[in-house]
């Protein structure tokens, strides 16, 4: 089956999500260290919990993912009230050392160039509210090559929840199986793809076990981002 369209995964696929985030927290515990004394060991403990627990009472919605709800709580543990100006001043610290910190992937964007030319259309689909990914997105000049962007928060169910895949289908106008689903987590990406019949792509580096769950094995395994254009081409002969 020839494919019309990729949707592609953003965070830990199309740039290093992690090292962004690390820079970003490195970049926070100074500015909550002139409010309180507190050691960077027990900042990364308290927002660490604060993070698990946003999610596990908002998991399955974008909600879960606001780093604004992560500082309240972080702020609400250390000074067991809320301090407004403390909070958004974390939460703009966070996210402009974050998108700072972003560099696209390496092959990334010719990737994305030569897939415009073969007239395949591209999705973003991911979690996170619309308009944090939207900054990224502008940041890694994504714009001329993404034809859409699903967020979970658009859809209201997160990755591998179905509805945000069949949004994206709908969007472009297309089958299951004229797409091919490319990100790196076994559960939010492969299973929800597989779920639906869109070819899976796991970009990882690791090695998936053999006896991996039959939904939650990908249709092919990459280590970087231009070998989506090979099982592209295989795709067209078949």
């Amino acid at each position: 089956m020839v494919k019309k369209a990729i949707l592609f995964d953003l965070d830990d696929t199309l740039y290093d999500y992690h090292y962004a985030h690390s820079k970003a927290l490195d970049a926070i515990y100074p500015l909550l260290a002139k409010y309180i004394k507190i050691s960077k060991k027990k900042f990364l403990a308290l927002y660490k919990m604060a993070n698990d627990e946003i999610k596990n009472e908002l998991a399955g919605t974008a909600s879960s993912h606001n780093r604004v709800l992560y500082f309240q709580r972080v702020i609400e543990k250390t000074h067991n009230t809320v301090e407004p100006k403390i909070i958004l001043k974390m939460y703009k610290t966070y996210w402009d050392t974050f998108l700072n910190n972003m560099k696209i992937g390496k092959g990334v964007e010719q990737t994305l160039k030569l897939l415009q030319k073969m007239k395949i259309k591209i999705a973003i689909v991911t979690d996170l509210t619309a308009h944090i990914q939207l900054r990224k997105i502008d940041k890694l000049k994504l714009t001329k090559y993404v034809d859409y962007l699903v967020t979970s928060e658009e859809a209201g169910g997160e990755k591998p929840n179905a509805i945000i895949f069949l949004l994206a289908l709908n969007k472009l106008n297309i089958l299951p199986n004229e797409a091919i689903m490319v990100g790196d987590n076994l559960v939010a990406d492969i299973e929800g793809a597989n779920s639906l019949g869109i070819d899976s792509v796991a970009i990882t580096n690791k090695k998936i076990k053999a006896d991996k769950e039959d939904y939650k094995k990908p249709n092919y395994i990459i280590k970087t981002i231009p070998e989506v254009l090979d099982i592209i081409k295989d795709g067209e002969k078949i």
